[in-house]
């Protein structure tokens, strides 16, 4: 199922699929894994989400697209699987990026250290709620020039907080995506 959410507020946009990824997985160069113990976690069931997010911020158009899968278990523990992608992988058309932005199927380093940064982050606050089990990131997509770590960042967090989210209406997924942005800016503001 493909939600698109056009106005986000701060000239924010998305698309998200459930259970369906928008196009293959990309050929890695490698692949790394990482273990995140969690203070405070929950065993959900088994899911795909895609999220595709655009951040305007400052007249740059902040993009990113990441394809999870989630496997549960009740471990305690966060397990991140991914494969870091080539900066020439083929390019994807259908992408909400502002133009004349070019997207590139794949993540490239730089951006998967960036959510792995993100997860551990989010792994020492008591006050969130992750999700217990294994994580594969294969399928992505990045702007040549309009990607940076911090739009991985916080389409890692939104990520998170959907795979918790327990019933993915349109009205709550778009809520918890809103929630996550300004709960996003204002750790930044903070720091």
């Amino acid at each position: 199922m493909l939600m698109n959410f056009k106005d986000l507020g701060s000239y924010r946009r998305a698309r998200v699929w459930l259970d369906e990824p928008p196009f293959e997985a990309y050929p890695a160069r490698e692949r790394v894994e990482r273990t995140f113990p969690l203070i405070n976690y929950t065993c959900t069931k088994q899911c795909t989400l895609t999220v595709e997010l655009v951040l305007a911020a400052r007249m740059v158009s902040n993009y990113a697209c990441i394809v999870i899968t989630y496997f549960p278990s009740d471990a305690g523990e966060l397990v991140v699987q991914a494969g870091i992608g080539c900066n020439d992988d083929e390019i994807i058309e259908d992408v909400i990026a502002l133009q004349p932005e070019v997207v590139r199927r794949g993540i490239p380093e730089e951006y998967i250290v960036a959510m792995f940064d993100e997860i551990h982050t989010l792994s020492k606050d008591p006050a969130i709620l992750l999700p217990s089990g294994t994580i594969g990131i294969y399928t992505g997509a990045h702007g040549e020039v309009g990607s940076s770590p911090v739009s991985f960042r916080q389409t890692m967090s939104v990520l998170l907080r959907l795979i918790t989210l327990e019933n993915k209406t349109p009205e709550s997924v778009r809520e918890t995506i809103v929630d996550e942005l300004g709960r996003m800016s204002q750790r930044r503001r903070e720091t």
